[in-house]
């Protein structure tokens, strides 16, 4: 009935949204995922009358979009399984043996010998076994000649099978350390480079410093301006990867950030091009708990980032986003909720270290903008906050003066010919002499 159809297609608009972004954190291949969303489309159309309760439409379609995701792994399944005793574990004794399907489906096994391997490994690994690409389109992918592909990937083997099974050592009590970080701030110097940004894969979540691999852990302090230009220690953090979960049946880790009196918790995978913020926990001024997850409609404003919700981008490059004028000031023509790009090369010396690097700019519609300069090594070795010269400032808010008479000293960077104020920093332990 025509009726049916323009309900079914009311609500679809309303919640489309939300079940494109389920199909595209499940279905890494964007042209496959979009196949799929058609395939939803017409399947929740044509069932549609089925339906009794319309307040349900958004469950019922997230249904229907989660066993169209589960069916397209069936397919992949069988026409991808490797076997890993017979190509990785060759001669291992290993009587119960596993398929080494898609990364979502790996076993738990698998999954921590892989991430005891090195990047470089485990990329070769994925892209021999999970992409099936033959050696020539590897060697082709990577600039590398045909032998060396052979190479890295019979040494990748090797230490797979080194590796397998591979048991992790039980949890013990660790005595608290004195911490590394000292009151003061370390002499931080940052210089511009007249030369091209660099790329460089960055697998952290890099407000965090930490990559979502289980085990991991990184301390890092904030800095803040005492009697310019000394900065000294407001707090530290603590960030650990804690176990394994499930955001809406997609694999992810649990990380935890602890501070100096309280705690939150939220949830990261990596994919070959992205790091996603699947789900954190927020507490509303009652002190009640919630989870809020990517399906969530308000979850993009505070946690999403990227096209479609897609995560932060692993390779960091210069995009043309952001443009840096002759005065240095910035300028973005399209504000979005989220905007970040890689603007301008410099050396950056901590304490006695130096640093070549990228710096990334991020900003947001809350007025905050954020400095990170990140490594050759694709590590963030400093992140620098600023302020909006009015936020937070007002009648609501939490400040009565802006922040140009507050830090009247501290760096600027201009945006769209707006002010932005150097707040804080903050410093990772790695950076730490």
């Amino acid at each position: 009935m025509r009726e049916d159809r323009e309900e079914f297609e009311q609500l679809l608009e309303q919640h489309k949204d939300a079940i494109s972004r389920l199909v595209y954190y499940k279905i890494p291949i964007r042209e496959d995922a979009e196949d799929i969303l058609q395939e939803i489309w017409l399947i929740g159309y044509e069932k549609y009358e089925m339906l009794r309760d319309k307040k349900l439409f958004k469950a019922w379609m997230l249904k229907i979009a989660s066993n169209a995701c589960s069916n397209y792994y069936r397919k992949v399944f069988k026409s991808n399984e490797v076997a890993i005793d017979e190509q990785i574990l060759e001669s291992t004794s290993v009587k119960d043996a596993r398929k080494w399907r898609m990364r979502s489906a790996l076993e738990e096994e698998v999954i921590d010998t892989l991430q005891q391997l090195k990047e470089e490994q485990r990329g070769i690994l994925q892209l021999f076994y999970y992409y099936q690409l033959p050696i020539a389109e590897i060697a082709t992918r990577l600039g590398l000649p045909e032998g060396t592909v052979k190479s890295r990937l019979n040494t990748a083997r090797k230490n797979f099978k080194a590796c397998y099974p591979y048991y992790k050592d039980k949890k013990g009590d660790e005595k608290m350390k004195e911490s590394i970080f000292p009151e003061i701030s370390p002499t931080i110097t940052i210089e511009k480079i007249d030369e091209p940004e660099f790329a460089v894969r960055c697998m952290q979540d890099i407000g965090y410093f930490i990559r979502p691999i289980l085990g991991n852990k990184v301390k890092f302090a904030d800095y803040n301006f005492s009697v310019y230009p000394e900065m000294k220690k407001g707090g530290e953090v603590e960030v650990t990867v804690e176990g394994r979960a499930s955001i809406h049946g997609i694999d992810c880790v649990e990380v935890k950030v602890q501070m100096a009196v309280h705690s939150y918790k939220y949830y990261l995978r990596e994919t070959e091009d992205y790091i996603q913020t699947l789900a954190a926990w927020e507490e509303d001024a009652q002190g009640v708990k919630k989870l809020s997850t990517f399906l969530d409609d308000d979850f993009w404003a505070f946690w999403g980032i990227g096209e479609d919700n897609c995560g932060e981008a692993i390779l960091k490059k210069h995009g043309g986003y952001i443009q840096m004028q002759e005065d240095g000031s910035l300028y973005k023509e399209h504000i979005e909720a989220h905007n970040y790009d890689i603007v301008g090369r410099y050396k950056v010396t901590i304490g006695n270290q130096t640093y070549d690097t990228i710096r990334q700019i991020y900003f947001n519609q809350h007025d905050e903008l954020v400095e990170n300069y990140i490594s050759r090594e694709g590590k963030n070795i400093l992140f620098r906050r600023f302020n909006k010269y009015n936020w937070n400032v007002g009648k609501d808010g939490e400040y009565t003066k802006p922040w140009t008479q507050m830090l009247p000293d501290t760096d600027r960077v201009v945006l769209n010919g707006e002010i932005y104020v150097h707040w804080y920093n903050c410093l990772p332990d790695y950076v730490i002499n």
